[in-house]
């Protein structure tokens, strides 16, 4: 068994995911084939989640770019963890996973999409013969609905469809949808088979592993999404859980044990010498990066309290009274550690930056060279986003808020 140190652990997935790393991705593609899968999310407040993910690694990338690979056909999005853009080279896992949801009978997407196949297979035969479609372009909404709860039955059963492997997304406009028959999707050559059960467990292994780098069995069965331990569920454990075990004989994954931390994480046996004597970055004058809700460092938040010791929760979701830091913050990452956490707002029109509230970790704020890396950050979070003035509100301590706003002056 491998033992290592928090930081050391630490380093080391910082290095595997491109964020701290002497081998930065050097391309949109790149970054997706490091990490695997780059979550879409809908909250616009500040960058979209699938731009600021891709960003913290390139720092050349433009908001949007990632859409261009997607007609490219070299990304394509499904149900990963959640809804992301994945590398179109792991198509035949994905297939595995909409021939699974093609055989449900229960869920209240594929249940609409059995009583109602006359709808579906009336917008399926409308796409086939019109190619890339938008749901604005079929069908009316109902006056007065407000959510996907509300969608109309032609967006059902495109999303239906969607679901079940027989349509794509071949494209967004404007973060809108343009769905296509998937053999028109898929580049010519492309492996659509879907993969055997036994393959699939290897894959999310070998997936998981290399993306995260080092992980605990958890942390497995959810980098992907849960479905694979779900369905390949034997009575007593998954098949998932075996094929790690095997791995594990074989020498292919190594057991580690990080001081502090009770779980039992692995490692692929060609990372060993990464994981125990992972680099070290000079970093005393590296600007912050200021993380989306969403990275895969931290999507699942057992991770960064673990990891870390970050407690971290999205108070998106919470009532605005039960908010403690505010209604979307965003993890800080100086150096290797996780710093502190900002709310922050982009207000387009006005090229502004507002930053409601920021709370550093205890003990932080006395640091002076912190805090002008974390300025900085901030700096490059407002360019990427097209700012050119920032606001700020609350700082916590409140003492660092005068050398903040010095910092953040142009």
């Amino acid at each position: 068994m491998i033992e290592v140190s928090q930081e050391q652990a630490q380093r080391f997935i910082l290095d595997v995911q491109g964020l701290r790393t002497e081998k930065p991705p050097e391309s949109i593609l790149e970054v997706a084939k490091r990490i695997h899968n780059i979550q879409i999310d809908t909250i616009s407040v500040v960058t979209r989640s699938h731009d600021l993910t891709t960003f913290c690694r390139l720092p050349s990338y433009k908001e949007g770019e990632v859409w261009d690979l997607e007609r490219r056909g070299k990304l394509f999005e499904f149900w990963s963890h959640a809804m992301c853009l994945v590398p179109m080279e792991s198509f035949p896992f994905y297939a595995w996973k909409m021939e699974q949801l093609n055989r449900r009978t229960t869920g209240w997407l594929v249940e609409w999409g059995l009583k109602n196949k006359d709808t579906a297979e009336t917008v399926y035969s409308h796409v086939k013969k019109n190619g890339p479609t938008q749901s604005a372009s079929l069908g009316t909404r109902k006056k007065g609905s407000n959510g996907w709860w509300d969608w109309k039955a032609e967006k059902r059963a495109l999303e239906y469809l969607f679901t079940v492997g027989r349509l794509m997304v071949a494209s967004r406009e404007g973060f809108q949808k343009y769905y296509d028959l998937t053999e028109r999707v898929l580049p010519s050559g492309q492996d659509s088979e879907p993969m055997t059960d036994e393959q699939v467990a290897d894959f999310v292994i070998q997936t998981t592993l290399g993306s995260l780098g080092l992980a605990s069995y958890e942390d497995i069965k959810v980098y992907l999404g849960r479905m694979p331990a779900r369905v390949l569920w034997n009575g007593s454990r998954t098949a998932i859980e075996a094929h790690l075990d095997g791995l594990h004989q074989q020498g292919v994954v190594e057991e580690v044990s990080v001081t502090n931390l009770n779980n039992r994480y692995f490692v692929l046996g060609r990372n060993h010498e990464a994981l125990v004597n992972p680099i070290s970055i000079q970093l005393d004058k590296e600007a912050a990066i200021i993380l989306s809700p969403f990275d895969n460092i931290l999507r699942e938040r057992h991770r960064p309290r673990k990891i870390w010791g970050f407690k971290y929760k999205l108070e998106a979701y919470s009532p605005a009274a039960k908010r403690v830091y505010g209604y979307y913050t965003l993890p800080i990452l100086d150096g290797y550690e996780l710093v502190g956490r900002m709310d922050a707002k982009r207000h387009r029109d006005d090229g502004l930056l507002e930053i409601k509230a920021l709370h550093f970790e205890k003990g932080c704020a006395s640091n002076s060279a912190l805090i002008e890396r974390v300025t900085l950050g901030i700096r490059n979070f407002m360019l990427f986003q097209g700012c050119s003035r920032v606001k700020i509100g609350a700082v916590h301590p409140r003492t660092a808020k005068r050398s903040l706003m010095r910092h953040l002056e142009f």
